[in-house]
């Protein structure tokens, strides 16, 4: 039986400590796609790693961990198509609650591509 691609989003491609994001914040190219703000900063790593934060302004902590979880599938799905090796910060505003799966894979991928440019 052929086996499934790995579909897991590991820990290696997380962005989890403080200081990596202020580096991005600090340093990083910023992008304002609407529905969030992406930060990205190159990384000689040889994959990307996308870190989320989404504020309690947005919704309560289902609505806040369901946009969590939309951006962490796109990221996956996506990351094979970007084609430099980035760090990715998005900032998830408001806009992001109403939004489904495909408008925030189109808004996220036009956006990185247009930093990787």
């Amino acid at each position: 039986m052929a086996r499934k691609a790995d579909e897991r989003f590991p820990r290696r491609q997380r962005i989890v400590r403080n200081s990596e994001f202020r580096a991005l914040y600090h340093s990083g190219r910023r992008f304002d796609a609407g529905k969030f703000v992406l930060f990205a900063l190159p990384n000689g790593l040889g994959y990307h790693r996308l870190g989320l934060t989404v504020s309690r302004k947005v919704g309560c902590a289902a609505v806040r961990n369901r946009i969590k979880r939309l951006f962490r599938e796109v990221f996956r799905r996506l990351s094979a198509d970007i084609p430099c090796h980035f760090d990715f910060v998005v900032n998830a505003k408001r806009e992001c609650v109403a939004a489904g799966y495909a408008g925030l894979r189109d808004d996220f991928l036009s956006a990185v591509r247009k930093i990787c440019r």
